[in-house]
């Protein structure tokens, strides 16, 4: 995937301008190259779109950043996984100042509430999350919303194609409605395997959406970035 990514940014004289972010991070291993894949991408000597770090432990980090999220979990029934949470917020500190003495700025952080929606997901058992209808979600978003959140993710399904959150797009409206209104934005993933669902997910009102398994399992996945991108530009 990453070599699609390579072409794709190489093939635009601005490719900051794209409409995508560059998320990197892992939810199987501790540190699967995150840093590694990062120092690649700077070499391209590239003005690049936004680099995220989406962090699954707390030592998943990288002074090469231009941001790291930071989520509260709003439906984790794991206290390990809560411990984690805190102990990566505690000393993420280090990557900060790495970059800092590196670069002579501080990555931002991204504070925003987590929602999984289901169980039979890669993160879902991780987490231990309960399942949770359309409804229920909502009620959860709303009721533990905090202020100083700039954005909200609700993810359906991540690896698990069946789960997908382009089959919840009422839900997104609701969402995307409350986070507009809160000035925040709506983040969205799982699942998602067509352009098609990109387009659906868009029109409902997410403004972040999440591709990860698809692309990773895609035997042209430079071809399937493409029409992600154009189904977002379209919108």
């Amino acid at each position: 995937m990453y070599k699609a990514l390579t072409e794709i940014l190489m093939e635009h004289e601005d490719p900051s301008q794209l409409p995508l972010e560059i998320w990197v991070g892992d939810s199987h291993e501790i540190m699967r190259g995150v840093h590694k894949y990062l120092r690649r991408l700077k070499k391209l000597d590239l003005v690049l779109p936004p680099v995220v770090i989406f962090p699954g432990h707390p030592l998943q980090i990288s002074s090469l950043s231009d941001y790291i999220m930071m989520p509260t979990l709003l439906n984790c029934y794991r206290f390990r996984i809560k411990v984690v949470l805190k102990l990566g917020k505690k000393y993420h500190w280090l990557f900060k100042w790495t970059r800092r003495l590196i670069f002579g700025q501080f990555p931002k952080d991204r504070k925003y509430g987590y929602l999984v929606l289901s169980p039979q997901s890669t993160v879902g058992r991780k987490l231990h999350a309960k399942a949770l209808k359309d409804d229920e979600a909502y009620d959860e978003l709303t009721q533990k919303w905090r202020p100083y959140w700039e954005m909200c993710y609700i993810e359906a399904g991540s690896g698990n194609f069946s789960a997908s959150i382009a089959n919840r797009l009422d839900l997104v409206k609701r969402a995307s409605f409350f986070a507009h209104g809160k000035q925040a934005k709506l983040i969205t993933g799982g699942g998602i395997r067509t352009k098609e669902q990109v387009e659906g997910l868009v029109k409902a009102g997410s403004d972040l959406i999440v591709v990860s398994s698809v692309l990773e399992k895609a035997d042209h996945p430079k071809e399937l970035m493409k029409q992600f991108l154009q189904a977002v530009k379209h919108q």
